[in-house]
């Protein structure tokens, strides 16, 4: 390590300058160093990253026995991990609790196989890509839990256990203190339980349709994506290059709408239950997007109109780790890059290995979008906005997502049933217009 200090006040001109250039010469050197320590921590951690992502263990089909052994150790540590985080004075215990709560997710993500001794099981396997993800998801926040010097608080507590459980399913922390920061899209629903069940219903059900018919209509314009189940590429070779390339834009645009629906759908099933069956205040349960479409600027799709699911572990996890060492940019780079590795691990639970480049490097490079409009705003003192700024986030969006979206078809995501055959709304509305039999 090199040690240096700054040079005494010297009449010398030539003797500053030596002094001077001495200096240089030991901070270049010094700068050096450092630059090299990070770059070899850096592929050293990559290399850690690749080495257990590419490695894809023998999974066991899914039984009374393995669920209990293998599964429910991973969500019973997590429930007694968020009675703890809401409980004062248990820093000691989380610390205990952690290493055994993040090998039994790791047991869970990487033993079980969800979709093995179904028919067309290699077409069901997105359900382990689920597994994976809810498993990473809750190691995420136990590790966050774990290091959290003030237990949460909750704005309308009832006991400990059912404010742990609430914890539990809470992902955006509304009613609770930890939430801070966080945008909740406008109401428009109706206020009375019935109307407002009925209503996230009839909308569960609209999405479900059109979240088929696109599906569906993927499928149909690159036939290769449905036959191979084992995944096909959006860019078809017998099509000229332009478009080629403008068949994959269309076919990332309705990707995007297909992944936007399914959250939904997902989103509106929890609150029907939430709020029919469990007694949930509506205000629990607002909307989950805020008509992203419409943004005007890449910053207003992420932090605002995209859902906001996983903000909490992106900000607490990524972005304020890498702000307190590097500042606001590498804030900035923390949340995206740990979206693109939940996303990439996620990938990998499908069984067919990961796409590091085109899944983490979509996420990373948004984030160098994000980071851009923040440049624009301190030279020329406006944000960036109009249509000029929806033309921009959606090269950011849609443009580079065209990789992203590769990368799920050629794992066979494309390739996936989530609904039977015969029933499919997609099928049927092209049956009646007379384009497939």
């Amino acid at each position: 390590m090199y040690s240096f200090s700054l040079p005494q006040h010297n009449t010398n001109l030539a003797t500053n300058c030596a002094v001077n250039d001495k200096l240089d010469d030991e901070l270049v050197f010094y700068l050096i160093e450092i630059e090299w320590v990070v770059d070899r921590h850096t592929y050293s951690a990559f290399r850690f990253y690749e080495s257990i992502t590419t490695y894809i263990a023998p999974r066991k089909p899914l039984s009374l026995n393995n669920f209990i052994s293998d599964f429910l150790p991973a969500i019973i540590f997590y429930y007694a991990t968020a009675i703890l985080v809401v409980t004062p004075k248990t820093l000691p215990a989380r610390l205990a609790l952690l290493p055994i709560t993040l090998w039994a997710a790791f047991r869970a993500a990487t033993q079980l196989d969800f979709s093995a001794g179904y028919e067309f099981s290699e077409r069901l396997v997105y359900i382990n890509q689920g597994l994976v993800l809810a498993m990473v998801t809750l190691s995420i926040r136990v590790i966050t839990w774990t290091f959290r010097i003030q237990p949460y608080q909750r704005f309308k507590s009832t006991n400990t256990p059912m404010d742990a459980l609430d914890l539990c399913f809470n992902l955006r922390g509304i009613g609770w203190s930890w939430s801070n920061g966080l945008r909740i899209p406008k109401e428009n629903r109706p206020t009375s339980k019935p109307s407002f069940i009925w209503h996230c219903f009839f909308r569960m059900v609209s999405l479900l349709v059109l979240f088929d018919f696109l599906h569906f209509t993927i499928q149909y314009l690159i036939p290769e994506t449905y036959e191979n189940a084992h995944g096909a590429t959006i860019f078809l070779p017998t099509l000229p290059i332009i478009q080629r390339y403008l068949l994959a834009w269309l076919v990332t645009f309705m990707g995007g709408l297909v992944v936007c629906s399914a959250i939904q759908i997902i989103y509106l099933l929890q609150t029907i239950i939430a709020v029919g069956l469990l007694r949930h205040e509506i205000s629990q349960w607002p909307r989950s997007f805020d008509r992203p479409w419409l943004a005007t600027s890449l910053n207003e799709f992420w932090a605002l109109r995209w859902h906001q699911v996983f903000r909490d572990m992106f900000v607490s996890f990524g972005a304020k780790p890498l702000t307190y060492l590097t500042g606001k940019a590498g804030g900035v780079f923390g949340a995206f890059l740990v979206s693109g590795v939940l996303h990439d691990l996620g990938l990998w639970g499908m069984g067919r290995g990961t796409d590091s480049p085109r899944v983490i490097g979509y996420f990373v490079l948004n984030g160098v979008g994000v980071l851009l409009e923040h440049v624009w705003k301190k030279v020329t003192g406006n944000r960036v906005q109009g249509v000029w700024g929806w033309v921009w986030m959606l090269f950011w969006v849609v443009g580079l997502g065209i990789q992203l979206v590769e990368a799920w078809s050629l794992r066979g995501l494309i390739g996936s049933k989530f609904l039977p055959e015969s029933w499919r709304p997609g099928r049927l509305i092209y049956q009646v217009l007379g384009l497939v039999n």
